[in-house]
């Protein structure tokens, strides 16, 4: 590759005090030695039209005076130099100028549709940039492996997780959901994160069964599915005091069919707690002074409180 204002880093694993102590891919990469740079590389595509995908890693050379930049990768069209794609972008700020941050690489990319002619591949690097592992290649990869999706209720929600793996070239998933593990809706979408493990909280829970699945979509529209898992919930309860505000008793109804009541004062201090068996019990509540008091009640699932005046 060619350019300006670059110089050619090469490390081999030993420290380097203006950057990360190890390449991305191999012993070396470029660093900007002045404001902001390009570093370029001419192409030729022969033969019939093709979808391509690019990219690079670029990281953060250490320096208190640091100039925030963005990195970022184009394909222009020549000897016109049009240009043809732009890649995703990746933000760098002073805070990344300093160990351990500089010491990590970050992945942008992007698409383009290549006919027969002649190509410019240009890095766009800021002050204090770093550059490595360029690449070009058919879009014929896979662009995710999904390692794991699994799920869990709990407090009438369903969380669920999954861990994936080789996101270049990944759009989002949906989040499909269903009764009878044949129909399922889209309930959320989720973009692509720095990381790779992902959750998601659904508290749009009904008694029974629910299945998941995730619907995989890169940026080229190709689509895959996790497996799908099962998830067997409760239904939700919802209790009722009264009255209140309180005089002598507590009617408290919509209860499940086990489970513990505790009434405590607004410092946390435990005042009454009580094994329930039945979906209704009346609670003397004489001996409280006045005030505001909080009742829980907690089924061994989930735990829901209401407030409590005794008069």
């Amino acid at each position: 590759m060619t350019g300006n204002v670059l110089n050619i880093v090469r490390t081999d694993g030993s420290a380097y005090v203006s950057g990360p102590d190890n390449a991305q891919e191999g012993t070396q990469y470029i660093d900007v030695t002045a404001a902001n740079g390009t570093a370029y590389q001419d192409f030729t595509i022969t033969g019939p039209a093709f979808p391509a995908i690019f990219g690079g890693y670029f990281s953060s050379r250490e320096n208190e005076n640091y100039i925030n930049w963005t990195a970022s990768i184009e394909i222009y069209s020549l000897p016109s130099h049009t240009l043809i794609s732009t890649s995703t972008t990746r933000a760098f700020t002073s805070a990344e100028g300093f160990y351990p941050q500089q010491e990590a690489w970050h992945l942008v990319y992007g698409f383009a549709m290549l006919s027969a002619g002649n190509y410019r591949y240009q890095v766009n690097l800021g002050d204090y940039g770093n550059f490595d592992a360029a690449y070009l290649s058919p879009d014929c990869i896979l662009p995710l492996k999904l390692n794991s999706f699994n799920g869990e209720y709990l407090n009438n929600v369903v969380k669920l997780n999954w861990k994936a793996e080789k996101q270049t070239g990944f759009s989002h998933f949906e989040i499909e959901k269903s009764t009878n593990a044949r129909n399922f809706t889209e309930i959320k979408k989720i973009l692509p994160s720095n990381g790779l493990l992902y959750t998601f909280s659904d508290p749009d829970i009904t008694a029974g069964t629910i299945y998941y699945r995730l619907k995989m979509i890169d940026y080229n529209g190709k689509i895959s599915y996790s497996k799908i898992i099962r998830i067997h919930t409760k239904a939700a309860f919802q209790f009722q005091v009264g009255p209140n505000p309180a005089s002598d008793h507590l009617a408290i109804s919509g209860l499940g069919k086990h489970g513990s009541i505790r009434i405590v004062d607004l410092s946390g201090r435990t005042l009454l707690k009580k094994e329930v068996r039945t979906q209704a019990i009346l609670i003397d509540a004489s001996f409280l002074q006045k005030g505001m008091y909080l009742l829980e009640y907690f089924d061994g699932i989930q735990n829901q409180t209401r407030k409590i005046l005794k008069q």
